[in-house]
């Protein structure tokens, strides 16, 4: 069961309210919670939201790109959208809206290439469910706020740094690096974000930022040096 203060964040996130929380509900729902609920709250329509958002995510980010770059040729059009619409890339879109805090799935530790297709899925389930509540306008409209800071990234295999520690954490010890937000200062319109992460029984470490996703990404590019100066 998803709790309302955690839909009325994961709105705040993504920057979008359902008009009809049935259908983030159902977006967030995977086929896996089944076998460990004795009951179905609402039917399952996970992958046939996951179906659809996947068409119209390759359809807006096509037009994105054809708009952008007006001296690419086709086949240098085709590879940038293959390398923004590739599992990979969706789940490192998952991790940045935060969706595994509040996507509903059975969580097995032992199967990370598993629960990573989870949450590229879930995020494909997502921009379905926001087409279904409100139109093609809408869900453009996210695809844009999300993606478009991505839409001059280079096609290739390099992750951010938040996702390398993660996948790190995971392979080696089976457990999630844990963010927590320390404190906020500042004014509103120029807030300094600090956060603390525990990771790989590392020393407790301490990061800042403009925003809480980058505070967490600095506090992760730490982890990662002292793990490479090991």
């Amino acid at each position: 069961m998803i709790l309302e203060k955690n839909i009325v964040f994961f709105e705040s996130v993504i920057k979008f309210n359902f008009k009809d929380k049935k259908n983030l509900i159902q977006s967030l729902t995977h086929p896996s919670i089944e076998k460990i609920n004795k009951k179905k709250i609402l039917p399952n329509d996970f992958e046939r939201l996951e179906f659809l958002g996947d068409r119209i995510l390759g359809l807006v980010i096509a037009n994105l790109i054809y708009k952008k770059f007006s001296k690419k040729n086709e086949g240098e059009l085709s590879k940038k959208l293959a390398y923004l619409v590739q599992k990979d890339f969706l789940y490192k879109i998952a991790l940045k809206i935060e969706i595994d805090k509040i996507l509903q799935y059975s969580y097995i530790k032992s199967d990370f290439r598993m629960n990573k297709s989870i949450l590229a899925d879930s995020v494909e389930s997502l921009i379905g469910a926001i087409f279904i509540d409100s139109g093609y306008k809408a869900s453009s409209k996210f695809i844009n706020y999300i993606w478009g800071p991505y839409l001059n990234a280079e096609e290739s295999n390099e992750q951010d740094a938040k996702t390398k520690l993660q996948e790190l954490s995971q392979r080696k010890i089976k457990i999630l690096p844990k963010y927590s937000l320390l404190k906020k200062e500042g004014s509103p319109h120029s807030p300094i974000f600090t956060v603390s992460l525990e990771v790989l029984n590392l020393a407790t470490i301490q990061a800042q930022g403009k925003s809480k996703q980058e505070a967490e990404k600095n506090a992760a590019s730490v982890a990662l040096k002292i793990i490479n100066e090991k």
